[in-house]
């Protein structure tokens, strides 16, 4: 065969396989493209249902209930404000006490309170939360705040759309809220630790008197509250243990930092605690679900006495735990007292541009003493 045969057969064979090649790659280019498509197609209908699903519950909220406000009550009744109390987990027996004293006192002043988040088709954070309310241009905002950025930018944004906001529970000190109604966390550390010097006094000096050890305590704090508030309890707590009469044993006093960022976290972090070192002579919970487990993994572990057991919440079961003697004690806010005074802030603040920075909430202890006024159903619907 000729030589430029040869060349010619090679150069046909050359084109076809770049033929090929850029066939191959147009196909390959066209999967990216159509995979490319179906990923952005997806991606934009999920954004869309999202933004529909939020517009929805902006109207639900507005239409259904700012709207039509006048017949929540079934009774045709108009009311003259509307204020939402915005927090952070609402299932709590605290906020469940703290919605239904608001709601009694606002009625008597024509204003209705609403729990913000209940009813609606989609959970949301409290933020979220927030944001609607403001958006639905409500008459005021109960805040459950705290001292990260988000929560002032909140209650700033709303303080700028001419909508009061006062804080309950936890304070926002640096924000533009115009008053806080909550406990005073100095004078909640002092009775705590008035409490356990009482408790130790009752309780372990017999022991005391034998070992010379001092008794241990252990104060449970959560590690998601972004507030001073329980620094101030702890270091109240010490300074009240400090003052302690000099009859009473020596006491040794630890803290503990408690994982609540899951829904199982908080548990699983306290078994963990009490399962993995000696139990202390005295355990302090400041919190109602570190108050509920604490004692459930005491039972658990059928330690029962083994332990003083400090709570906080006057929760049905909590309540059931002081009058089987599981629990010492546990200290509670006077909620009656909590929803009248951040209905009355927030009715102060509109009629006269003007009111108060600070309501102290008085709190109450609950015992063995005083555990049988607690039990009825009618104490829990308060």
């Amino acid at each position: 065969m000729r030589s430029d045969d040869t060349d010619i057969k090679s150069n046909e064979t050359n084109i076809e396989k770049n033929n090929s090649t850029r066939t191959e790659a147009v196909k390959e280019n066209g999967k990216k493209k159509s995979s490319l498509s179906v990923t952005t197609i997806l991606l934009i209908v999920m954004v869309s249902i999202s933004g529909i699903v939020t517009v929805g519950t902006m109207v639900y909220f507005r239409v259904n209930v700012m709207g039509n406000i006048d017949q929540i009550t079934g009774e045709g009744k108009k009311y003259d404000r509307y204020y939402a109390l915005v927090t952070n987990d609402r299932s709590e027996s605290y906020w469940n006490a703290a919605y239904n004293s608001m709601k009694k006192e606002g009625e008597l002043n024509n204003v209705y309170v609403d729990k913000t988040g209940d009813n609606l088709p989609v959970e949301y954070t409290k933020e979220q939360l927030m944001e609607m309310a403001i958006d639905s241009k409500v008459d005021g905002i109960i805040y459950e705040a705290d001292e990260t950025v988000d929560s002032v930018v909140q209650i700033n944004r709303a303080i700028a759309a001419g909508i009061p906001v006062v804080t309950v529970r936890t304070d926002a000190p640096t924000s533009a809220r115009r008053s806080f109604v909550g406990v005073s966390y100095y004078n909640l550390g002092n009775e705590y630790g008035r409490l356990i010097i009482k408790a130790v006094t009752d309780n372990l000096s017999e022991r005391t008197a034998e070992d010379d050890s001092p008794v241990s305590v252990l104060i449970l704090t959560d590690d998601n509250i972004q507030d001073t508030s329980q620094n101030v309890t702890v270091t109240a707590i010490k300074e009240a243990i400090a003052r302690k009469p000099e009859t009473c044993p020596e006491i040794s006093i630890n803290t503990a930092m408690i994982d609540n960022s899951g829904e199982f976290t908080t548990e699983e972090s306290i078994r963990g605690l009490l399962y993995s070192t000696a139990l202390p002579d005295i355990i302090v919970c400041l919190s109602e679900t570190n108050t509920v487990i604490v004692y459930q993994t005491i039972v658990e572990m059928n330690k029962v006495g083994e332990s003083i057991i400090l709570g906080y919440d006057d929760s049905e079961s909590t309540v059931n735990a002081v009058k089987k003697e599981i629990i010492y004690a546990t200290i509670t806010v006077d909620m009656n007292q909590l929803g009248k005074d951040c209905v009355d802030a927030l009715d102060e603040y509109i009629e006269f541009k003007r009111v108060s920075d600070y309501y102290g909430v008085d709190y109450k202890i609950i015992d063995r003493d005083n555990v049988a006024g607690m039990e009825s159903e009618a104490y829990y619907e308060q």
